[in-house]
């Protein structure tokens, strides 16, 4: 399958069509039309269990089927960068990538602390919120987002804003710990909102995970015993 530059994206009138992947929350794929107003109007949405994500491209085909669109087609391809469980978001990235690249469909990253800022909005949390996402080896990716939705630096340490391990916190002046989950419908959203203020797509070749710490392979790892101690 030979890839395609990517399309030109001018400012969208909407209704716009996304196909959405978020490898890393609990629906993987989505497919959305969304108005003017940056309200969905229809969706699909396809879920993948926990360390399944080999099953990401025909979940992402079956939502395709389902909303009866081709993949040359969609306005945008919105993908979730992370930061999250690696593994997952280097399948979800390589998925979006490879469908920018074929198609010449402009794709859009979309951050784990914007989609869960979607996801609070949906349920009656307003800015200002302070966005925490476990970020594994006891640290915490913190983000702000202020009352003009505007995202602040990211900073990481080994505790949330306050208590609850196993959270993401959302707050604003008071921060009280909130449980969200967010995947490819929010990411989806988020993306096709930025879509329709003006905000223009890239090609499938720039788009990055968002890794905030090293990986946990260390030096040495997958050598053999007597290479090791021929080094020592």
């Amino acid at each position: 399958m030979s890839s395609k530059s990517a399309r030109s994206t001018e400012p969208a009138a909407g209704p716009v069509r996304v196909l959405a992947i978020g490898a890393n929350g609990p629906v993987a794929a989505s497919t959305c039309l969304v108005d003017a107003a940056g309200t969905t109007v229809t969706g699909r949405a396809m879920r993948v269990a926990a360390g399944e994500a080999d099953l990401l491209p025909a979940q992402v085909q079956a939502c395709l089927h389902q909303a009866d669109w081709h993949a040359d087609e969609l306005d945008l391809i919105a993908c979730g960068v992370g930061p999250g469980g690696f593994t997952a978001i280097r399948v979800g990235v390589a998925l979006a990538r490879a469908l920018a690249l074929a198609t010449g469909v402009p794709v859009m990253a979309v951050s784990t602390f914007e989609a869960l800022a979607v996801a609070a909005r949906a349920c009656g949390t307003e800015v200002p919120l302070r966005i925490a996402v476990p970020g594994g080896r006891g640290n915490w990716h913190v983000q702000d987002v202020d009352a003009a939705g505007r995202f602040g630096p990211i900073s990481t340490g080994p505790s949330p804003p306050s208590g609850g391990a196993g959270f993401q916190l959302i707050g604003g002046e008071a921060p009280e710990a909130v449980q969200l989950v967010a995947g490819a419908e929010e990411v989806g959203l988020a993306a096709a909102r930025r879509l329709l203020a003006g905000e223009q797509g890239m090609g499938g070749e720039m788009l990055v995970p968002l890794y905030l710490r090293g990986a946990d392979a260390r030096e040495g790892a997958g050598r053999s015993l007597l290479d090791l101690a021929g080094a020592a």
